[in-house]
């Protein structure tokens, strides 16, 4: 590759292993490993005593001898608070830490095949990384020395660079990306050049890990009944042993989608003062038996992204892209063409499509990797020009300035061509500052090497510019990538004002005003309020994700902030869903916009068991309510639960044996699993939920359409809509969120009609004896009284609002479940 050329970088950031591609305009080229191990960079890494950094194949080559310094699988980690240790030279280091020096090594690779360390990538992620995952991502970059990166979902790229292959429009088609730690499905279509991301699913803990995980259990079988020797997840004197199972686990799995047979033996497998071996063979028949139920979890999460798009039963896309190591697994290829009834995409390669795909979309964000200094060295007259490097239009506009003012004098006119001789545009005039416009012609689906020249006032000509030569390649291009999980921000009483739901194109920015349930003042330098953003489908903020935080300090505040304040919040995304949030408080001006938290709260695995254990008292509840009511979806929704529980106590039991990624697992796991228990509650009470939501719907509506505003009332429509559907669906947790959104919507506009005020005011009257101050309470009353009596509409709302502070306040147990939100 030429370094005169812009070359455009894309990195597979994986679990178990890394790649990279480089794409010129004309052809993408993979990446080797400067280590001898192909294309792929095992993501791995070792310190030693001495601080050494070892990373790659090198480094899972020591993992036998130096099992404690040797770390892997740290991607579905970061974002996290977990730390990890090396003994050794006595160091500990964050996951995107580890990442960083997996990025700096492949970096090392690119420059050594290129000539060019580059500068910019385009890295990929799992459509369902969380917010904090996808920033751990950014940072880890940042730390292996790149000046800008922008990230991609992997299965995007995987269907980018299959769109980018295919000599036709594809339409739709799903790709399942089956990593080592993620699994990711995600339904695309591709039309006129353009490729367009229909929805997303999957699950960040089921991945090859867990097939090896299998097959390690298995092993622990095997080791009982050879040597009588019983392994324990949960005992830390056992991780050895663990560690070099996993590594025979892992060689064993490749192997068997070679052969129907493999040898497994490890003459000591490395437990403290006992010698234990391992010698077996392993069928694949029984290690297809040993997944089954992980490949049916696949399925399961494809049928309902299907379903959820109203494509059902096989044959309903037209392929399906696999990507990632485990879709080699024979029984797995079976099993996902017997359920989808599609055909497999041919020429594509599993372990490097992503990095190819992040490549193509490198150029179709015009990201060259030789940073921004980058510029063709020559004799000729420079020349700036914009132009999109990758197009699905046939006719692109470049636009071009011509640099120096000497140059004006000299060129008049300039002319693009086509280097293949199909196509020249006419002489295009030079404007006065040196500006100009051409539109392009291209032949499709192939990259096309454009040479621009300069003419002279006299038609003197060609004349040199520099460059002298640029790409333009036609392809399909990416449209507005959607959000995989909705965002919002975190109430008091637990609940969620959403932002951006789930399915919502990116970039997106949208302002909500929220009003504080304390009262902040700077004499208490101490003091804070907090506005949580979380991320998850939930109206429960408790089950959703906290990925970040707006702090309002007390000590920067120039006034109290008094209860019931109103606080405009914004929160933005990007294209690569980073975040961007801030705070404003009107009455004064002032901005907050820092963000104090974006990692996910530590995990402790000695609260996971009691955690666990109260959920499946409540499950058992539940579950004799759903009996007794013929609640037969609730029953369905409890089972999934109860099967969630179960793998949450195994993950437990490996967080205690110090697998802190299994710990983040059995989080994930409890969250999710108390979020079924919620749905099979709500089925329970359905009858009761229909009835609040259609008498709700009523009240509110006709408040919205005598005093709402237009946006308001297009609002209840949109809103209405949704919930009837959600309501023929029977899905109580959709219903409840519309509910609230639309009474959200029915209370603004209700405070404006003529009797409001008055009304609200014998409410709170009625509500006295709550107050937390009576006696001030009871003179806020009067005082909205006299208000009544002399018509003074200011008065009233001053005291109805009065009263509204001295309103008992959320329990602080309501409170913490709502990450100790201090709005509403």
């Amino acid at each position: 590759m030429s370094s005169k050329r812009s070359i455009f970088v894309g990195i597979d950031l994986g679990t178990t292993n890394s790649a990279a591609a480089v794409f010129d305009g004309e052809r993408v080229q993979l990446i080797r490993s400067a280590q001898g191990s192909g294309l792929l960079t095992p993501s791995v890494v070792r310190i030693d005593a001495r601080g050494k950094v070892t990373v790659g194949e090198r480094a899972r080559r020591l993992v036998d001898q130096d099992p404690d310094n040797v770390k892997s699988e740290f991607k579905r980690m970061m974002g996290s608070q977990q730390t990890i240790a090396f003994p050794a030279a006595g160091l500990v280091r964050k996951p995107e830490e580890l990442a960083a020096e997996v990025l700096r090594s492949i970096r090392e690779d690119v420059k050594a095949q290129t000539g060019i360390l580059p500068e910019t990538a385009v890295i990929g992620v799992p459509a369902l990384f969380e917010l904090p995952q996808t920033a751990a991502t950014s940072e880890a970059a940042r730390l292996a020395g790149f000046e800008r990166v922008e990230i991609i979902q992997e299965p995007v790229a995987s269907g980018l660079g299959a769109g980018f292959r295919a000599a036709e429009d594809v339409g739709s088609f799903l790709v399942y990306d089956l990593g080592g730690g993620t699994f990711d499905v995600s339904l695309l279509e591709a039309r006129e050049g353009l490729l367009r991301v229909v929805g997303h699913d999957g699950d960040n803990f089921l991945g090859g890990r867990d097939f090896d995980a299998a097959l390690v259990d298995h092993f622990i079988e095997l080791i009982r009944a050879q040597s009588g020797v019983t392994l324990q997840r949960d005992n830390p004197a056992h991780a050895h042993a663990f560690r070099r199972l996993r590594v025979a686990a892992e060689d064993a799995k490749i192997e068997l989608s070679r052969s129907t047979e493999a040898d497994v033996f490890i003459a000591d497998i490395g437990l403290q003062g006992q010698s234990v071996a391992l010698s077996a063979s392993v069928e694949r028949a029984t290690f297809e038996s040993l997944v089954a139920p992980l490949i049916e979890r696949t399925i399961t999460i494809c049928e309902r992204l299907l379903q959820s798009h109203g494509l059902v039963g096989a044959g309903s896309v037209g392929n399906v892209v696999l990507v990632g190591g485990p879709t080699s697994i024979p029984a797995l290829r079976a099993r996902v063409a017997q359920a989808l009834g599609a055909p497999f995409g041919e020429g594509l390669d599993a372990m490097t499509l992503v990095a190819e795909g992040a490549a193509y979309y490198a150029a179709s964000s015009g990201l060259d990797a030789r940073g921004s200094g980058a510029k063709e060295a020559g004799a000729g007259a420079p020349v700036w020009l914009q132009f999109p490097a990758m197009s699905s239009d046939l006719n692109p506009f470049v636009v071009g300035k011509l640099v120096e003012a000497s140059s004006r004098e000299r060129i008049s006119h300039v002319v693009i061509s086509r280097t293949d001789g199909g196509w020249a545009s006419a002489r295009e005039v030079v404007d006065p500052d040196g500006t100009f416009a051409i539109m392009t012609n291209l032949v499709a689906r192939r990259p096309n090497t454009l040479r621009i020249e300069g003419y002279a006032p006299n038609g003197d000509g060609p004349l040199l510019l520099a460059p002298s030569e640029f790409v333009i390649v036609h392809g399909v291009t990416l449209g507005d990538p959607p959000l995989a999980r909705s965002v919002g921000v975190a109430l008091a009483n637990n609940g969620v004002r959403v932002f951006f739901d789930r399915g919502s194109p990116l970039p997106m920015r949208r302002t909500f005003a929220v009003r504080t349930v304390e009262t902040l003042s700077p004499a208490d330098p101490e003091g804070s309020l907090r506005i949580p953003v979380v991320q998850g489908e939930f109206p429960y903020a408790h089950l959703c994700r906290l990925v970040g935080a707006i702090e309002i300090k007390a000590s920067s505040l120039k006034s109290p902030l008094p209860v019931d304040s109103l606080i405009e919040v914004t929160i933005e995304l990007d294209r690569g869903g980073r975040l961007a949030a801030s705070g404003c408080i009107p009455s004064t001006g002032d901005v907050f916009g820092h963000v104090a938290q974006l990692i996910t709260g530590k995990v402790v695995p000695s609260e996971l068991a009691p955690r666990i254990e109260e959920l499946r008292t409540r499950l058992r509840d539940t579950r004799t309510k759903a009996f007794k009511h013929k609640a037969q979806k609730a029953i369905t929704v409890l089972s999934s639960a109860e099967a969630m529980l179960d793998d949450c106590a195994i993950a437990t039991q490996r967080a205690q044996g110090g697998d802190q990624d299994a710990g983040e697992r059995a989080q994930r796991l409890l969250i999710d699993a108390d979020a079924l228990i919620a749905e099979g509650e709500g089925e329970i009470a359905w009858p009761d939920l229909d009835e609040r939501a259609r008498s709700g719907l009523t009240r509110w509506a006709g408040w919205i359409a005598e005093y709402g505003t237009a946006i308001e009332r297009q609002a209840l429509e949109e809103t209405t809509r949704a919930m009837e559907k959600a309501s023929l669906a029977r899905n109580a947790r959709e219903v409840r969120h519309h509910l609230a959104t639309i009474a959200h919507l029915g209370n603004a506009a209700a405070m404006r009609s003529e009797g409001a005020w008055e009304s609200e005011l014998d409410y709170q009257i009625s509500q006295i004896t709550k107050s937390r101050d009576p006696k001030a309470a009871a003179k806020l009353v009067a005082e909205g009284q006299r208000a009544i009596q002399v018509r003074d509409k200011a008065a009233l709302e001053a005291a109805v609002r009065g009263l509204w502070e001295l309103a008992p306040g959320t329990s602080d147990k309501t409170r913490g479940l709502g990450h100790w939100s201090g709005v509403t």
